[in-house]
């Protein structure tokens, strides 16, 4: 009887590339034969424009106008950030007046209250515009996060960097003032800076 002939198995065929995945390739095959062609800068505006917050609409950024910014912070944030000058706009002033004389606290007013007429600098997100704005600590939102993450225990680096989305009100400009991003830091000198109110906050996380 005549030995069965094994049956062997034909070879699978390859898998044809096309549609995205050959447009994926293309674009990849691109970045590595032409670096310079601009695909990874394509790539960037994409990615900005799909994630990113479009850049900070100054427009309203005068006196007397009331607009929306997104600021940047950490809860450390509130006990770091403060400036210098002797002008007061509505009731709310810089914690000094110069470098080394604080503001004097009114006798009336509450042990905390989390800085409501504080003057301090931020920078915007994305695109770190200065901004100075008061009240931001006591807007219950953020004064809600800073309960939840108290920066006392916890090196700043650790602390999670979170965005205010802020309705604020520009109450007036410093034609000069001093800057310090924490204590015992050297004061920066500003120039024309607006000054603002925040009215009410939300917190997100872009």
């Amino acid at each position: 009887m005549a030995a069965k002939r094994k049956r062997t198995k034909a070879p699978e065929p390859l898998p044809t590339i096309g549609g995205r995945y050959l447009g994926a390739a293309a674009l990849i095959g691109a970045m590595v034969i032409i670096p310079n062609a601009g695909v990874d800068s394509l790539f960037a505006d994409y990615f900005n424009k799909k994630f990113l917050p479009p850049p900070t609409d100054k427009s309203k950024w005068k006196v007397g106008e009331t607009t929306d910014v997104r600021l940047t912070l950490v809860t450390a944030d509130k006990n770091l950030l403060s400036c210098a000058q002797e002008t007061e706009f509505e009731g709310v002033h810089c914690a000094f007046k110069d470098e080394k004389t604080p503001w004097p606290r009114d006798p009336a007013a509450p042990l905390d209250d989390n800085k409501v007429t504080i003057i301090q600098p931020y920078r915007t997100s994305p695109d770190n515009q200065l901004v100075l704005v008061s009240g931001v600590w006591a807007d219950p939102a953020v004064a809600m996060r800073f309960h939840k993450e108290p920066p006392y225990a916890v090196p700043q680096r650790k602390l999670a960097r979170f965005v205010a989305h802020c309705t604020v009100k520009f109450v007036g400009e410093f034609p000069t003032a001093k800057l310090r991003w924490r204590p015992g830091a050297p004061w920066q000198n500003e120039t024309k800076v607006l000054v603002a109110k925040a009215t009410k906050c939300r917190i997100g996380d872009t």
